[in-house]
């Protein structure tokens, strides 16, 4: 399978990591500091224990570059950020045309003193999701890995028993097994929760609950997922 990422920051290169691992062929691209990309890459990549080979097999090129490439597209912008990528990809020319589209994007802006929050009113009016869709009404969409710190997205962190779930929304009959898929070779428990994007704001809000969680109950400690569990029968 051939997957471009755009913009490989922490959730895109965890991500790249456990696939190139399962012979997925990866083109990564970074919407600002492109030229530091492949250096970021071999430093996760080392930590990860990737071999020489499976660093090489990583393809570098532009935001456009992976759009094109993938057969699948991870699309993982900076929220501040994701009107500048929606352009560039359009001025390119991109439509995503019957392409499999994940997002990852919850809506997370910037203060002037580089504190983050979530954007409550524009959560109010609508989703990333939804305004993705808009953007591309020919992709087949998806939002996914938003429910999970990027810090986590490592398998290895991860008992065999205990593999925390990655709730996913969006799609239509024919993609979702190949959506279900990429998540378990990232290494996680896929938990689908239907085809309508308009529920995409509930896996956003999801992402303002756990920052919330954080914030009271954890004393800032960002080494905590969501899960989906079942009672012992």
């Amino acid at each position: 399978m051939q997957v471009g990422i755009i913009n490989a920051g922490n959730i895109g290169l965890n991500l790249a990591v456990s696939w190139i691992r399962l012979g997925y062929d990866v083109m990564l691209s970074k919407d600002t500091h492109p030229e530091k990309l492949q250096e970021r890459v071999h430093a996760i990549g080392l930590e990860r224990g990737l071999n020489d080979n499976e660093l090489s097999r990583f393809k570098y090129g532009s935001l456009v570059d992976a759009a094109k490439f993938g057969d699948v597209v991870i699309l993982s912008a900076y929220f501040p950020r994701l009107g500048h990528v929606l352009g560039e990809l359009h001025g390119a020319g991109v439509t995503f045309s019957g392409k499999i589209v994940i997002e990852t994007i919850n809506p997370v802006n910037v203060d002037a003193n580089f504190n983050h929050y979530h954007d409550v009113e524009y959560m109010r009016r609508t989703s990333v999701t939804e305004e993705i869709q808009k953007a591309f009404p020919e992709a087949i969409l998806f939002k996914a890995f938003n429910n999970i710190p990027a810090t986590l997205l490592d398998p290895h962190k991860w008992t065999p028993d205990r593999v925390p779930a990655v709730i996913f929304v969006g799609g239509n009959p024919g993609s979702t097994d190949t959506a279900r898929k990429l998540i378990k070779d990232a290494g996680f428990r896929p938990q689908f929760a239907g085809p309508d994007l308009k529920h995409a704001g509930l896996l956003e809000s999801l992402g303002l609950l756990f920052h919330h969680l954080v914030e009271n109950e954890h004393h800032g400690n960002l080494n905590i997922s969501f899960d989906v569990i079942k009672p012992k029968v």
